[in-house]
């Protein structure tokens, strides 16, 4: 096994037409750590999430996961080597119960496809199983088995967020990045979804979470980067970061 870190982001540079949205972006982030991306509106947060999972694609700079480059990968190879994501507006899929939508997070792990995996061969029967089981430990862990047969739209709004990490958790990801996990949540729940991500790291995932909560990202952050106008403008433990006068300027402004 490497000890190489879990990501690597090297002068990493994203454009739509004349706007320059990232500029030369560089980025560590050790393994089994929980990474946090802070800075205020239109710093290009979510577009640097969406280039690290694939779903945009750079116009300059590297990417590296565990050593290995993956800046040219599309979103589903990136998920074939351990990339799992949420997103910043809830995506569940409307109709399906807790339990199924997590089952949908699990295709990336599906072993017996094609013709053999929709036949209801005994040995896709007992992957389908195996699955099913894993989806409800996985809503264990996020404090929702007991919900697994509700419809995931009836659940109240801090559920359905803990509903799309236990969908991203279940491929049993290497690196795990979440958007925005706590948008518009009250105190309680906020909080609720900070000690679920802290247990993530007891467990060994590393997470890269974007957050405009500063006390959360001072909870269960082990680093932050903060960005401004599609720079770094500063990289350190939470507290050490926001106290520096370039990062109070960016969201405070003089």
């Amino acid at each position: 096994m490497t000890d190489a870190d879990a990501l690597v982001v090297d002068g990493l540079a994203k454009r739509f037409g004349g706007l320059s949205v990232l500029r030369s972006v560089d980025l560590t982030v050790p393994r089994d750590t929980v990474f946090g991306i802070a800075g205020p509106n239109g710093a290009g947060k979510t577009t640097l999430l969406n280039i690290i999972s694939g779903l945009l694609p750079s116009d300059g700079g590297s990417i590296r996961l565990y050593g290995d480059a993956c800046h040219r990968l599309p979103a589903q190879a990136l998920a074939r080597l351990g990339v799992a994501r949420t997103f910043q507006n809830i995506r569940l899929l409307r109709g399906l119960t807790v339990a199924e939508q997590v089952l949908a997070g699990a295709y990336r792990r599906r072993r017996v496809g094609g013709f053999r995996g929709s036949a209801g061969t005994p040995r896709a029967r007992a992957e389908v199983r195996e699955l099913r089981d894993q989806a409800l430990e996985t809503l264990e862990a996020v404090g929702l088995r007991d919900a697994a047969d509700r419809l995931a739209e009836t659940l109240p709004y801090g559920d359905q967020r803990r509903l799309e990490i236990a969908r991203a958790l279940v491929s049993r990801p290497r690196l795990l990045l979440l958007d925005e996990p706590t948008a518009g949540m009250n105190a309680a729940d906020w909080t609720g979804i900070g000690e679920l991500v802290t247990g993530l790291r007891e467990s060994g995932t590393t997470i890269v979470v974007v957050e405009h909560n500063m006390r959360l990202i001072q909870a269960i952050c082990d680093r932050v980067a903060v960005l401004a106008s599609g720079e770094v403008i500063a990289c350190d433990e939470p507290d050490l970061c926001l106290r520096r006068p370039e990062v109070r300027k960016a969201y405070f402004g003089k």
